[in-house]
C-alpha cells in the first residue's frame, strides 16, 4: 500500500544584516538647498535695497540700469545655485550607493551615516564597527579616472580642492579621540576614502594606513581588513556613538 507523502521544503531564512543608524546624505542634500538658495536671495536682497533707496528719485536711465543689473543677479545667482544643488545631490547619491552596499554586511556589524562627533562641523560619511575592526569612511562620487600617485589622489590627472586622504584620515582620528575619551581607550580607527562611481583604478590600494577602493570592492575591505573586536568592544564603542552613556 502505499501512501501520498507531502515534502515541505525548508524555508530559507535571509541571515540577519548590518544594523543601520541614521540617514545617508541628509546632510548633503539640506547643504546643497541652502547652496542654491543662498545666492538667489542675496539677488532678491540687492534688488529691494536697489529699490529703496532708488525709488524715491528714479529715471528711466536708472530705472533700465537697475533692470539689468537685477536680470544679471538673477540669473548669475540661478545657474551658480543649480550648479552647487547638483555637486551636493551627486555626493548624496554616492552617499546612498555606498550606504546600500554597507547595509548589506552581517549581523555584528554596525554602521552610523552622517555621524557628528568631537566637535566636527561637517559629519563623518559612514562609520562602521564591527568584528573586523572600526572604520571612517569618506564617500568620493568622481566621475574621471582616479589615480593614487606618490600618496597623492589624482582625478584625471588633477589634484582636487579637498584632498580626500586627508578627510579621511581627520574623520578617523575625530572617531578614535571621541570613543577614547569616553571609554578610556579606544582601537585605532581604518580611514577608508571609497568611490562610489568605482572610477579609482587600482580597484583597492592601502597609502599610509588609508584604504583607497572603488565601492564594488567595499564589502571585501570591511570583512577582511583592519583588526579585531570582541563583542563588548562593540557593544562600548557603538553606545558611545549613539550618545548613550556606556
Amino acid at each position: 500500500m502505499c501512501e501520498s507523502v507531502t515534502i515541505i521544503e525548508p524555508i530559507m531564512q535571509e541571515p540577519e544584516s548590518a544594523r543601520i543608524y541614521g540617514v545617508p546624505g541628509e546632510r548633503a542634500r539640506a547643504a546643497g538647498v541652502m547652496r542654491a538658495v543662498g545666492p538667489l536671495l542675496a539677488a532678491l536682497f540687492v534688488l529691494g535695497l536697489f529699490s529703496g533707496l532708488l525709488l524715491p528719485r528714479i529715471t528711466w536711465e536708472a530705472a533700465g540700469l537697475g533692470l539689468l543689473v537685477t536680470a544679471a543677479a538673477l540669473v548669475w545667482a540661478v545657474r551658480d545655485g543649480l550648479a552647487g544643488l547638483d555637486a551636493f545631490f551627486k555626493g548624496a547619491r554616492g552617499e546612498e550607493r555606498v550606504a546600500w552596499v554597507l547595509s548589506g554586511l552581517p549581523r555584528g556589524f554596525h554602521v552610523f551615516h552622517d555621524l557628528l562627533c568631537g566637535g566636527r562641523s561637517e559629519g563623518i560619511d559612514h562609520v562602521v564597527v564591527g568584528p573586523t575592526g572600526l572604520f571612517a569612511i569618506e564617500t568620493k562620487c568622481w566621475s574621471g579616472s582616479v589615480t593614487l600617485e606618490e600618496g597623492v589622489l589624482r582625478v584625471d590627472g588633477g589634484l582636487p580642492s579637498r584632498p580626500p586622504l586627508e578627510q579621511a584620515r581627520a574623520s578617523a582620528a575625530a572617531v578614535t579621540s571621541f570613543l577614547a575619551e569616553r571609554v578610556g581607550g579606544s582601537p585605532a580607527c581604518v580611514p577608508v576614502v571609497c568611490f562610489a562611481s568605482n572610477t579609482f583604478r587600482p580597484g583597492v590600494s592601502v597609502c599610509e594606513g588609508c584604504v583607497v577602493c572603488n565601492v564594488s570592492g567595499l564589502a571585501g575591505v570591511m570583512r577582511e581588513r583592519g583588526g579585531h573586536l570582541s563583542a563588548d568592544e562593540i557593544e562600548r564603542a557603538v553606545k558611545v556613538l549613539e550618545q548613550k552613556d556606556v
